[in-house]
């Protein structure tokens, strides 16, 4: 049971709206008074532990509406290639010898965040490349995107993969022009790398929890959905078990992939089920455009659609591209669950956009993809295509549900650089994505916690600093909603409270 305590003289953003000098109390893991501090009584809270919150800007704990647990556990604790110069094949290379040389415990050499599109355009992605600095060891290098990877030629031969080995519907096996010969590169490829390649080490595993619960609670973060495709039962009991050893510290709510939704009902699980404080969530499905056409198609897409409604899971659809949304949302327009959801909708033309509007379904997006990848979309997207991207103040106009989320590790997990990217859509260079999809600070705010609390389905008990509700707070060192919209990359966490509990203290 978690001490109570009486935060006093705060500015407070409750989920909708900010007043000023407020108190909160906590008692067990709720909040039991929010209001102004000169009508908090004593009497309610004597003998209560006491922090003076004037000058501190206080917020629900953020939610982060979209990442990968274990994809970000690995990289944070595997050898990382994001700061690597992508286009010089020297860099990279004294890159892998490196590890090569320093990591003598593992037998796989697993690398992470290869920025796909720089490689690519450098003539890098070739397993050849990789052999030549390490040719006896088995290397997987994880592209950025978190939908591709970069084999050498021992770790092919190891997962039982060559020229004639066919493709699985939607996976790309990356060739040589215009010899056919196999590049290394795969595509989609998740579900056939986790049943062949051995488990991350449990030194390593271990070693990645600690240091994505370290960075989730320091970035005020208390709850978050795991939305990977390939979660199982077995994933979920792995989750479980560091819930309860308390490598995890903000709440989860863990999507199925849809292929696995049999196990989770064989174990008496569906929507909405609490599994040892695990609550699940949607059916994970993925539509693709990564080898050329859409898979799966519409037909089979509003098959796959129809099948998890009828077992009890609304679902949750990874759709980034124009023609990959378009048949997400027509499938849920004919099929239709409390809780569906489309996972980025990063390419939103206006006949769909009207379409998401009368269908009930929300959206989770990552703004922060602007302010980190904005300068390749700029480089590659004609003006027709930058109009679509992140349409996020269509999308909150509309009276779309539409909440924020980091994708980890594809960004890290960080809210306030979520609402800087909403609200000035700039690039890392300074320019600016579709200005006219900018929303207000305020606007970002509720889209991370109450909203996001929503379409989440935890809207009932998170999402707002009120009475009865979690008590999941977030103390910041500056307002982000009345500061100068720049000071927000300079705003930091203070204080990180999950129901009651103080994870993170920097006061």
């Amino acid at each position: 049971m978690s001490p109570p305590l009486r935060i006093d003289d705060l500015t407070i953003f409750d989920g909708w709206c900010v007043r000023e000098r407020q108190s909160v109390v906590t008692n067990g893991s709720r909040f039991v008074w929010v209001g102004p501090t000169n009508q908090c009584s004593n009497s309610l809270t004597g003998g209560f532990a006491r922090i003076d919150g004037s000058g501190f800007f206080a917020a629900p704990g953020f939610i982060d509406s979209h990442l990968h647990l274990a994809g970000l556990a690995a990289a944070l604790s595997g050898h990382d290639l994001s700061n690597v110069f992508n286009s010089n094949a020297n860099t990279l290379l004294e890159r892998l010898k490196s590890v090569y040389e320093e990591d003598l415990q593992a037998d796989w050499l697993r690398f992470y965040s290869l920025d796909y599109f720089d490689a690519l355009d450098a003539g890098l992605l070739d397993r050849n490349l990789v052999d030549s600095a390490i040719p006896d060891r088995p290397v997987i290098i994880r592209f950025n995107s978190g939908h591709g990877v970069l084999l050498n030629s021992l770790a092919l031969q190891r997962i039982g993969i060559n020229e004639s080995t066919p493709e699985p519907p939607g996976i790309t096996f990356g060739r040589t022009i215009p010899y056919g010969v196999l590049s290394g590169v795969i595509l989609e490829g998740d579900e056939i790398l986790s049943k062949k390649m051995p488990a991350l080490p449990d030194y390593q595993l271990v070693s990645g929890f600690k240091l994505v619960n370290q960075l989730l609670i320091k970035h005020g973060i208390t709850c978050v959905v795991d939305a990977t495709r390939t979660n199982d039962m077995e994933r979920l009991c792995m989750t479980k078990n560091l819930v309860a050893e308390g490598q995890i510290s903000p709440d989860i709510v863990f999507m199925p992939g849809y292929e696995h939704i049999g196990q989770f009902r064989l174990n008496h699980l569906t929507y909405d089920s609490v599994y040892a404080g695990i609550r699940i969530g949607c059916a994970k499905i993925q539509v693709s455009l990564s080898g050329g056409s859409v898979y799966p198609n519409s037909s089979d897409l509003r098959e796959i659609v129809n099948d998890s409604h009828e077992q009890g899971f609304p679902v949750s659809i990874h759709a980034v591209e124009q023609e990959c949304i378009s048949i997400a949302v027509d499938a849920l327009c004919r099929s239709r669950m409390n809780g569906d959801r489309i996972e980025h909708a990063s390419e939103l033309d206006d006949r769909t956009l009207g379409m998401l509007a009368h269908s009930g379904v929300s959206v989770s997006t990552q703004p922060a993809f602007l302010h980190s990848y904005g300068d390749r979309y700029i480089q590659r997207s004609d003006s027709s295509k930058l109009q679509m991207l992140y349409r996020i103040s269509s999308l909150n106009k509309l009276g779309i549900k539409v909440g924020f989320s980091s994708d980890a590790p594809v960004t890290y997990p960080n809210a306030l650089g979520s609402i800087y990217s909403a609200v000035t859509r700039r690039t890392l260079k300074g320019n600016v994505v579709n200005g006219d999809e900018t929303i207000s600070p305020i606007d970002s705010m509720r889209l991370l916690t109450n909203v996001n609390a929503g379409i989440c389905g935890v809207g009932e008990q998170k999402g707002q600093v009120k009475t009865g509700y979690d008590a999941d707070l977030v103390l910041l060192d500056h307002n982000p909603i009345a500061s100068d919209i720049e000071d927000i990359l300079e705003t930091s966490v203070q204080l990180t409270m999950r129901r009651g509990e103080i994870l993170y203290n920097n006061l």
